[in-house]
């Protein structure tokens, strides 16, 4: 049974939400701008390798963070908003308490969507789970040293934007491997319409068969296979007839752009 006493009140949800995302915002700037690097910098997407290695570090930076906040009795979020780590005597919780929050803050309170932080709303002193396994409290200090509200805006904003921010760049911003895929579908459309005039010339009209356009290349077995390197099985379609044609296929980067050529 907790036994704290208490001066000072338990810290509130809130505030303690609030001094979260101010302590976590610095890492996530540190993440996104590691991986902003590597797309837009080196103009290359980050290998998956060096995507784990730079989570792992900042969330070991981050853990680290919290074990000197804890051992000084509050992290920076934490002091913006009043907040203090203590003991249940209400003494600092020393390097052993520091240690072991730390640790069970990183590899248990923050996997599943941070589940260990959300233990504090079902207490009403707003444990969470490394709280509990360190004993350690978190308990109003002292004024707040910035509007909460205001405090909590500008960090979410930020969270907001800089998951905006990373979005564009790893999934919309056409990466260099997007456009190389999209020109390499354009350069195909254009080998289809040599053949497809090449069979116009032999047969007197245009064709909307893969299976004459395949032996008018002189290789059916390479036409195919240069087909599915190329584009993507759907969509893809021929119209022809006497006087033109237009193929639109889908070029395999990761939007599946549509390319078209028509002629004569």
């Amino acid at each position: 049974m907790d036994t704290v006493r208490y001066e000072l009140r338990p810290a509130g949800f809130s505030e303690r939400l609030i001094a979260y995302l101010l302590d976590t915002l610095p890492f996530v700037v540190g993440a996104v701008a590691a991986m902003w690097t590597w797309t837009a910098v080196l103009d290359r997407a980050a290998p998956p390798v060096v995507m784990a290695a730079d989570v792992a570090l900042w969330l070991l930076l981050s853990a680290a963070w919290q074990f000197f906040g804890t051992i000084g009795g509050a992290t920076p979020g934490k002091a913006l908003m009043g907040l203090r780590v203590v003991r249940a005597d209400g003494t600092a919780p020393g390097v052993g308490r520091a240690l072991v929050r730390a640790a069970a803050w990183l590899v248990l309170s923050t996997p599943l969507a941070n589940f260990g932080f959300w233990l504090a709303l079902f207490n009403p002193r707003t444990r969470t789970l490394h709280d509990y396994l360190a004993g350690t409290y978190v308990v109003e200090y002292g004024p707040r040293r910035s509007n909460g509200a205001l405090a909590f805006l500008l960090a979410a904003s930020a969270a907001i934007g800089l998951w905006a921010l990373q979005y564009w760049i790893n999934e919309i911003r056409p990466r260099p491997d997007d456009v190389f895929a999209v020109l390499k579908a354009d350069n195909g459309l254009l080998v289809i319409a040599q053949i497809e005039e090449e069979y116009k010339r032999k047969n007197g009209t245009y064709t909307n068969s893969l299976n004459d356009l395949a032996q008018a290349s002189g290789d059916p077995a390479l036409f195919r296979s240069a087909l599915l390197d190329v584009f993507r099985p759907r969509p893809f379609r021929i119209e022809a007839g006497n006087v033109g044609w237009r193929v639109t296929a889908a070029a395999k980067d990761r939007r599946g752009t549509l390319v078209t050529r028509r002629g004569p």
